[in-house]
């Protein structure tokens, strides 16, 4: 079944000696503070090897929050989502974010597609909010009008999403 950890479950996780890959239906949404707490140091200016490592140490999906997020699985591939702004550092928003990782799981997609797709429509959402003053709970009354963009979308770069290949042969 999958799981969504974040927050204080993070925190107990970078308590806790892990003697065993957590496994891919486990999502992992640190921001820059609570990787360093799981890590021991922060991500630093590679996010996407960073992401990666985390992802291989741990043997879980890894969405590590930030002006690109990125979204690593444990076998090296990556998801980029370079939407959004500062506007999402705030209190909560990604309480929001783990909820549509949980939602998008739920509904059956797998974990690492849905922590993307999740990453994605949660910034996008945020793009049509408030440009001052949008707090977390403006977010989830968004989300519909970024899901119905993505259905209606004849194509990918419709909706605004753009692809960009990421060498999943860099070592970790």
């Amino acid at each position: 079944m999958p799981v969504v950890v974040d927050a204080d479950g993070l925190n107990l996780l970078a308590m806790a000696s892990l003697s065993a890959p957590l496994g891919d239906h486990v999502v992992l949404t640190p921001h820059d503070g609570e990787f360093a707490a799981l890590t021991g140091s922060p991500p630093g200016t590679d996010r996407i090897a960073a992401a990666r490592h985390l992802a291989a140490d741990v043997g879980a999906v890894v969405l590590l929050k930030g002006p690109t997020t990125v979204v690593a699985h444990p076998d090296g591939r990556v998801l980029l989502s370079d939407t959004g702004d500062a506007r999402l550092a705030t209190a909560g928003t990604g309480d929001v974010l783990a909820g549509v990782v949980g939602a998008l799981c739920a509904m059956g997609v797998e974990p690492f597609l849905a922590a993307g797709m999740a990453a994605f429509c949660h910034s996008r959402a945020a793009d049509l909010g408030w440009r001052q003053g949008l707090v977390a709970g403006d977010l989830p009354g968004l989300l519909p009008e970024v899901i119905s963009t993505l259905t209606e979308a004849s194509n990918p770069s419709a909706a605004g999403i753009r692809t960009r290949r990421v060498d999943r042969s860099q070592p970790c």
